[in-house]
């Protein structure tokens, strides 16, 4: 097999007709190997059955005819046609090529030939303009279902079809069933990946029953694809395994008193994933839970409680954040709740040398029981002394390298808590990571109101306006978010400029701004001065996402709402109701706004969980990015997967086994390109 395997992930030029020249055009739609070529999922499949009478044809329709080729002509001029009349079984019709007429030179008098193309009809006369020719040669038929490649006008869809057929008999020859194949065969009766190749590229019979085999052709590669990524995934995760862990003995008693000296009561929710925590903690397998929550459910709080139980049994927690201003809120928190109990520090990348050495010796020596951090703590040797629980916030700005840098070079291997408030399908939690324990938190405090969400177009600016000032008057702050910093020539707003605008707008309140270019000195100082009374509108980017919380800031405006992703806007929209008063989110437009952006923001006005907006965006939108290296879309190997292929394979997917050796599957990993994991989205 090892051979047959490695001719597959050859160059497709070493396919018979393909040269440099073209070789380089597939390399540009993503197809390097052979492997890459049979995996090219059509986008279509095309019904090849004819029209039985030209009369039946109307203007505009898309149709399929055959006929021979009656006559040719060649206009005159800068850029002549290239016009073919031809006679069917029940009339005549033209076909007309306007560019690149040289290819089609060979079309001549007493060929015949299939076109699908859409028509066009003027009184009596019909006419094809590039419709997608096929040559009849006698004695050979034409297959009644044919697949269309998203080619991008780079390669024809003739050519395209010629190379696979030469991939597939190279696959086809001595085929030798793979691991997999016996595995998906014998668990789940799947056809194997050569039928399956067959399937997507040569489907017949019926043209819904060939449907049907397309779509089960398609899943087999899906699953396998699937399969390989996550058997990856689980030996790269094994990395954090293989050390013991600290046992934390649960005194429920004291933990008890910890809660009810809270100033508030726990959701159920909290309470579950507290309970699930310290139940795991209680072991020297190292505890790995991913807790999902929307935003304003209390994350922070179960954290905080997980760290309580830690530092009571006299070990270190590191809390690890993706921004200042979320390390400094946490801080106040943290310092707030166990600052009598335990020392507890904040480091960034701001502190100084003599500050950061200070710290150094205190964690080495045990002083220091809590620390949040940033990144900085990434840059340099932290060494503790008995480092028991990792939390890392906002989860989905850290890589698994970065992970491992924390947790690597320790004795024991600390548990480890991730958080996200990115709203993603709890099944696709589930396919990816079921071997952390998976907590979500789907309930929110029992004081927090549901935000009123409110659309406007740019010209009922002054209804917002009135609005704005309405809230003013009740001694309520306001966040306004601008898309940029700078001003541009797209007719979106920048905070500099705008600044201005509302300053003069609101001339009694005192406006100040944030953004992601000042230094993390000055957004501490604007976001205190806001959380204690001294700005009413804060005009800002996207940078109050996370790590903003001001629970009189009940008021929301968002210029150009329609150029933010659906979470990004429930992920702002979270930044007001956080206390015990109605929050307010009023949406500003462009008057140019696309049907599916007015829709978008319809939904998120109707909608206030985080989890049906993901849902309805991956629905929407398609893939995103929950692998990988980007934030949005699928990883940029996956070459046949998307989101709604993980949810949809859900009941399979969990009940795969991984426990075949690695060296039974490199060769499948080696055509699929499967990279080794640096990067783990959530």
């Amino acid at each position: 097999m090892q051979s047959k395997s490695d001719e597959l992930s050859q160059s497709v030029s070493s396919l018979k007709g393909i040269g440099p020249k073209t070789r380089d055009l597939f390399n540009q739609l993503g197809i390097y190997s052979i492997f890459d070529l049979l995996t090219t999922i059509p986008n279509s499949l095309s019904d090849k059955r004819e029209v039985e009478l030209l009369s039946q044809i109307d203007d505009g329709d898309n149709v399929v005819l055959s006929g021979e080729i009656i006559n040719t002509s060649r206009t005159k001029g800068y850029k002549p046609n290239y016009i073919l009349t031809v006679r069917s079984d029940t009339g005549i019709f033209n076909v007309r090529f306007i560019h690149k007429i040289v290819v089609f030179l060979n079309l001549q008098v007493g060929m015949s030939i299939r076109i699908e193309g859409k028509a066009i009809k003027k009184s009596t006369k019909l006419e094809f303009i590039h419709p997608e020719v096929e040559i009849i040669q006698k004695n050979k038929s034409l297959a009644n279902i044919l697949p269309k490649y998203s080619t991008k006008g780079k390669i024809s869809q003739q050519k395209m079809r010629k190379a696979i057929h030469e991939a597939f008999i190279r696959l086809s020859k001595n085929y030798e069933f793979t691991c997999l194949d016996i595995l998906f065969n014998n668990d789940f009766n799947f056809m194997s990946l050569l039928k399956a190749v067959k399937k997507l590229h040569y489907p017949d019979g019926d043209y819904d029953d060939a449907v049907n085999e397309f779509r089960n052709a398609k899943e087999r590669l899906v699953l396998e694809e699937i399969y390989l990524h996550k058997h990856e995934l689980l030996k790269t995760l094994s990395n954090y395994s293989g050390k013991p862990s600290y046992l934390i003995t649960t005194e429920q008693r004291e933990i008890n008193l910890f809660i009810d000296s809270l100033s508030f009561s726990l959701t159920k929710g909290q309470q579950k994933a507290i309970d699930d925590i310290n139940q795991s903690l209680q072991s020297v397998n190292p505890a790995k839970f991913l807790i999902q929550g929307d935003v304003g459910c209390g994350k922070t709080i179960v954290a905080l409680v997980a760290c309580f139980n830690v530092v009571k049994n006299g070990y270190q927690c590191l809390v690890l954040v993706p921004t200042e201003v979320l390390c400094n809120q946490h801080f106040d928190t943290f310092k707030t709740y166990l600052g009598s109990l335990v020392n507890v520090v904040s480091l960034s990348g701001k502190d100084s040398k003599n500050k950061k050495a200070d710290i150094k010796k205190q964690l080495k020596s045990g002083a220091i029981s809590v620390l949040i951090c940033t990144h900085a703590i990434l840059h340099d040797d932290y060494l503790f002394n008995n480092l028991a629980l990792v939390i890392i916030d906002e989860q989905h700005k850290f890589g698994v390298k970065q992970r491992e840098k924390i947790t690597s070079n320790h004795e024991r291997q600390p548990h480890i808590i991730h958080m996200s408030a990115t709203p993603i399908p709890r099944t696709l939690a589930l396919v990816l990571y079921e071997n952390m324990k998976y907590v979500k938190i789907s309930d929110r405090p029992n004081n927090r109101l549901e935000t009123i969400t409110k659309i406007f177009n740019s010209n009922q600016r002054q209804s917002v306006y009135d609005a704005v000032n309405n809230h003013l008057r009740h001694n309520t702050q306001v966040y306004w978010v601008c898309t940029r910093v700078e001003d541009n020539d797209d007719n979106q707003q920048s905070i500099k400029s705008f600044h201005e605008v509302i300053r003069a707008q609101f001339s009694n309140y005192k406006c100040d701004i944030l953004h992601g270019n000042m230094s993390s000195e000055d957004k501490i100082e604007i976001i205190n001065k806001f959380k204690n009374g001294k700005i009413d509108i804060l005009i800002a980017t996207s940078v109050i996402e996370v790590g903003v919380d001001c629970p009189n800031a009940n008021c929301l405006v968002i210029e150009n709402s329609e150029m933010f992703g659906l979470s990004q806007l429930h992920q702002l929209r979270g930044r007001v109701g956080r206390g015990h008063a109605q929050g307010y989110c009023y949406l500003l437009h462009t008057e140019h706004i696309k049907n599916d952006s007015i829709e978008k923001l319809n939904y998120l006005s109707k909608t206030d969980s985080g989890f049906e907006i993901a849902e309805y965006d991956l629905k929407n939108r398609g893939s995103g990015t929950y692998l990988g290296n980007r934030q949005s879309g699928m990883p940029d190997n996956y070459r046949v997967t998307n989101i709604n292929d993980l949810m949809d394979n859900i009941h399979y997917i969990k009940k795969f086994t991984y426990d075949l050796a690695s060296e039974k599957i490199s060769i499948l990993k080696n055509r699929w390109k499967i990279k080794k994991v640096n990067e783990i989205q959530l």
